[in-house]
């Protein structure tokens, strides 16, 4: 106790120093915030309490209706059926009493669809033949006399009962333990058990037929499956879902014995229970009849008051509290009860047989306290937002100059953006504070500009220093002690690659090679040739795209003397000339109808008929075909026969393209500017970083034969030993085309080759790109005017992309490119208007313009 008034004297201590200070620090809108809210949030909320009270109050007294409700047609429902039992009973006794009779009448009750009762028996008083029929199933069966001992209880003990009933007089049993023997050709001591309630009536005799007693009895379940129904979505009161809390009735009798309880609707022939009903209960398990009955102690003084009551013909409803409320989810439970009667004597009135308990379970209390709280959370909010919003508005009048003030600090998303601020308001205090930001604005302005100049000058020098490319010349002497050293490249693709040479090489069968151009196509040839069986034999090839229809077919089958005007002696054709070895037959595709329809015959019988000849020559040639379109796609437009698709395609090789493998782009500069450098003359010739940056970030549409041009073309122009990134240019940084490429080694034609081309034979010589004319394009509008060597080295990419970030704009330069650079270069592309901002913070982006 002292402890707790220690802390509050010291919790208003600290309030009586420092709550003075936290008032004056606000402003004019939070001081009539702090002043009214605290009045109106208490008004809200002692409406709110008072409301709940009153709706807990009212829901608390509709379900206690329902439960009722509940209660009372269970036990009405359970009346209908023993009446109906009464009735039946009744309507045998005024029959015929006879076996033939008595079955007679049970199976037209059965057919008709009355009640499934399962046994239905007359007992002679003396003299006659007593009668036992027992349904099984959809039949009626009789107990044959002499197997009348074997069923229990015996029957003749219920002839006790004769004395008791007069005529039209009914009287209901208790629970009883049936069991009577069924037996069948494969099992005579096969019996049925089950628990039933017998209804018992006097048969007076007509003079041919003895009085007796008559009974009928009901599965006890039947009465359970009333109760189960009405607790279940097929009850005839289920009007709307309900949560899934505990709640079941249980039927009990006129001595307090719970007989069974309520189960699942789907479970109807499960075993009577009391087990639910029994919860929380000491006292007596099983009787006579039916092992699952069950008797509270007497000191349950809520039970038996409600049992005391059912025998004076008494409903009522009790409110009991939870003994354990977190297991059941609720605080407390309804527990309802009723009577149900049974009329005996016809001319008196109805007694009472037992009695039905409803327990239920309900969280609508619960819920409805949870929404009370919901809605009194909403509507305590949407009066502090009204009266926020009353006191922003009558705020806003008075504080707008500094609004706008502070609106356009705002504005200044960088520090590029940064320009000094003019208000239309007069007044000292508003005059002096935007003075004093336009001073800080302008230092920090000119210090931004000194901070860009040494960034750029950093960056520059970064650049321009040597890229290390120590581990790609190591990798370069480990691929020359590789299983296939032609192959130049690192990952994935260039093992496949590998891989997939060295099976092709293994087996004589055609292979299609597919790939861009200028992905050493051929190079994968010559290395399938270079470790296949054939190696020792011609590898020949020949370019389909090269050469006309008549020319493709004479360089391919050859001609004889006299075959043409023109024929002047013998010619062998590639197919000859390549016996026992390998002929590569590039750009497959460009061969014309007739041609393909020559090779199907060709590739299908391994002969061939030179022109002019009318002798066919056998040859062992196997076939390597290149493409660098999709076949499949000229096959639908019936430009390329499928046959011959599928006489080639035994084996398909793909040969990825460069900007697929950029991990590769390292390597192959290193092996590449070693080539470029025997034929430029130079010697120790190295890349800068900003000079490998470019080459990796770059596309490549040409491919490797792209590449070992502008490494070629970087070389011969090179001012020092260190290729710089503005002498590495592009194809994209040529506004017109050259008529005349610089020569350079092509990838197809002599030295080892990346993953994504394919490699060269070893010992085929290099030789330059053969030049061709190309016509003049005229040169687009020059938007990169001014740009700094960063933003011209980016601006290709820019336009081809559309949009770009400030970090895939340091990636794209490279160098280690400062953030701040990397965001003024972006800001000058857009005030220039080529650039958009969009977004703010991280999601910033930087697209194209409409123009």
């Amino acid at each position: 106790m002292a402890s707790t008034t220690t802390a509050g004297s010291r919790m208003s201590d600290w309030m009586r120093r420092h709550l003075p200070g936290l008032v004056r620090r606000l402003g004019l809108r939070g001081k009539l915030l702090l002043a009214l809210m605290p009045s109106i949030v208490g008004i809200l909320l002692f409406t709110g309490w008072a409301s709940y009270r009153v709706s807990d109050e009212f829901i608390d007294i509709a379900i206690s209706r329902t439960v009722r409700q509940n209660t009372m047609a269970v036990a009405h429902e359970m009346e209908q059926y023993l009446d109906g039992c009464r009735t039946d009973l009744l309507f045998f006794a005024g029959g015929r009493t006879d076996a033939a009779g008595l079955r007679d009448e049970f199976m037209r009750l059965l057919k008709a669809g009355g009640r499934s009762y399962l046994e239905l028996c007359y007992l002679p008083a003396s003299g006659g033949e007593p009668v036992v029929l027992v349904r099984q199933g959809e039949n009626v069966r009789a107990v044959a006399p002499d197997s009348l001992d074997r069923v229990r209880p015996n029957p003749f003990a219920e002839l006790d009962r004769l004395g008791a009933l007069a005529p039209g007089r009914v009287v209901a049993s208790d629970i009883l333990d049936v069991s009577y023997p069924m037996p069948t050709e494969g099992s005579t001591n096969r019996f049925m058990t089950a628990n039933v309630v017998r209804f018992y009536t006097a048969c007076p005799g007509n003079g041919t037929e003895p009085p007796g007693l008559l009974f009928l009895s009901v599965e006890a379940t039947t009465l359970r499956n009333i109760l189960s129904w009405y607790n279940s979505r097929k009850s005839p009161l289920w009007a709307y879902p309900r949560s899934d809390e505990v709640r079941f009735s249980y039927f009990l009798n006129h001595d307090g014995w719970m007989l069974f309880q309520s189960e699942d609707y789907d479970k109807q022939h499960n075993d009577l229970t009391t087990f639910l009903a029994r919860e929380g209960f000491d006292g007596s398990l099983g009787k006579p009849g039916n092992k699952a009955a069950f008797r509270p102690n007497e000191r349950y003084s809520r039970y038996w008051e409600a049992v005391a009551a059912m025998n004076k013909g008494e409903n009522g409803l009790v409110r009991v509290a939870e003994e354990h409320p977190k297991q059941s989810g609720v605080d407390f439970h309804y527990f309802s009860y009723a009577p149900v009667y049974f009329k005996t004597d016809p001319a008196g009135p109805p007694s009472v047989y037992g009695g039905v308990i409803f327990v239920d379970r309900s969280q609508l209390p619960i819920i409805a306290g949870y929404k009370n709280m919901d809605v009194m959370l909403f509507v305590t909010l949407g009066g502090i937002v009204v009266i926020s919003v009353l006191v922003f508005l009558f705020g806003r009048i008075l504080t707008k100059p500094i609004r706008e003030l502070a609106a356009c600090m705002n504005t200044l998303n960088s520090l590029e953006e940064m320009e000094e601020i003019y208000l239309p308001y007069n007044g000292y205090d508003i005059t002096v504070l935007q003075e004093s930001i336009n001073n800080i604005i302008r230092r920090v302005k000119q210090q931004v500009v000194e901070i860009q100049a040494k960034d750029e000058a950093i960056l520059n020098v970064n650049k321009r220093e040597r890229a290390s490319l120590d581990r790609e010349r190591e990798l370069l002497v480990e691929n020359e002690l590789s299983r296939v050293p032609e192959i130049v490249g690192v990952g994935s693709a260039t093992a496949n690659l590998k891989v997939n040479i060295l099976k092709a090489a293994q087996v004589d069968v055609d292979v299609l090679i597919a790939g861009e151009t200028g992905t050493g196509k051929q190079l994968v040839a010559e290395g399938i040739h270079a470790h296949s069986s054939r190696a020792e034999k011609p590898f020949i090839s020949i370019n389909c795209g090269a050469l006309d229809e008549n020319l493709l077919l004479d360089a391919l089958f050859g001609h004889v003397k006299g075959a043409f005007s023109e024929a002047k002696e013998d010619r062998n054709g590639a197919f000859v000339e390549a016996d026992g070895g390998i002929l590569f037959l590039d750009e497959i595709q460009s061969a014309s109808a007739k041609v393909q329809q020559s090779l199907l015959r060709a590739l299908a019988s391994r002969k061939i008929k030179p022109l002019g000849s009318d002798r066919e020559v056998a040859v062992d040639v196997r076939i390597l075909a290149a493409t660098n379109v999709d076949i499949p796609s000229l096959i639908e437009d019936k430009s390329f026969r499928e046959d011959l698709y599928y006489r080639l395609k035994v084996i398909s090789i793909n040969t990825p393209a460069l900007r697929e493998n950029r991990e590769n782009i390292p390597l192959l500069a290193v092996y590449y500017l070693k080539q470029a450098e025997a034929l430029a003359g130079r010697e120790h010739l190295d890349l800068s970083k900003g000079a490998l940056a470019k080459l990796v970030s770059h596309d490549w549409p040409g491919n490797v034969r792209e590449l070992v041009n502008c490494i070629t073309r970087a070389a011969v122009m090179a001012e020092t030993d260190i290729i710089q990134h503005e002498e590495i240019r592009l194809e994209s940084d040529f506004y017109t085309w050259p008529t005349q490429p610089q020569p350079g080694p092509s990838p197809d034609a002599g030295k080892p080759h990346s993953a994504s081309s394919g490699t060269p034979s070893a010992t085929a010589p290099s030789h330059p790109v053969p030049s061709y004319p190309v016509p003049q394009q005229s040169a687009p509008v020059e938007t990169d005017a001014g740009f700094n060597s960063r933003q011209k080295e980016a601006w290709d990419v820019i336009r081809r992309q559309g949009t770009i970030t400030r970090k895939q704009y340091q990636d794209l330069v490279g160098g280690n490119l400062p953030t701040r650079t990397a965001i003024y270069d972006l800001q000058d592309l857009v005030k220039r208007g080529l650039l958009v901002k969009k977004g703010k913070g991280p999601s910033t982006r930087y697209e194209l313009t409409g123009d």
